[in-house]
């Protein structure tokens, strides 16, 4: 009954989202906030290892509390603070232009909710992806591993990490038009360079 009601509200929310053209914004959120958060999560893991790190609760709670702290603080709360002022304000000047009140029509309404359905997915994207990036860190754990090989889940993590950015460009290149393969590559070259630069950090020290 639980899960009904939530995903008839979320079907909800999907129509004035639709309504208002939302979709689009929230689209562009996911995408910009999932990149910062894989680049910061990358940039933890690769930290605390040529830091010389070893523990793997580290290695997860860094990641865990960076995401956390910008997918909900920034993700959620302010972007919902941002798209409601946005959505009230042009609520409020096309009363004026229609001289006439829209309160507790379909119109007040989506301006309401839609920010929710914004801040949903733009906080998604800054928590979900990093969350699945650890997940070698997050087995290691799980299984109990005594004495991991903590290069080996480093170097996993990262591979995943870039993975998820091919898949974030391939995407973007798929509603650009532009060459999907050629623009997932762009966006791994990126957590690839980091990758390199903190391996070249690490052997000379």
């Amino acid at each position: 009954m639980f899960f009904e009601t939530l995903f008839r509200f979320y079907r909800e929310i999907v129509h004035y989202a639709s309504i208002l053209k939302a979709k689009e914004i929230a689209r562009r959120m996911f995408v910009t906030n999932s990149f910062d958060g894989l680049l910061s999560s990358l940039g933890v893991v690769l930290g605390n290892y040529v830091s010389g790190t070893v523990s793997l609760e580290s290695y997860i709670g860094t990641v865990l509390g960076a995401s956390f702290s910008l997918g909900f603080f920034s993700g959620v709360v302010a972007t919902y603070l941002s798209e409601r002022a946005e959505r009230l304000r042009e609520l409020k000047r096309t009363e004026r232009v229609m001289l006439h009140s829209l309160k507790g029509t379909i119109y007040e309404k989506a301006a309401k909710l839609v920010p929710v359905y914004v801040a949903f997915w733009s906080g998604l994207g800054a928590m979900l992806l990093p969350l699945i990036g650890i997940s070698p860190f997050l087995a290691a754990r799980l299984l109990g591993v005594n004495a991991p090989n903590v290069a080996l889940l480093v170097y996993a993590s990262a591979a995943i990490m870039i993975i998820e950015l091919f898949a974030l460009g391939y995407y973007l290149g798929s509603i650009s038009g532009e060459n999907k393969i050629l623009s997932g590559l762009r966006m791994a070259l990126i957590g690839l360079g980091s990758v390199i630069f903190f391996t070249v950090i690490h052997v000379a020290g």
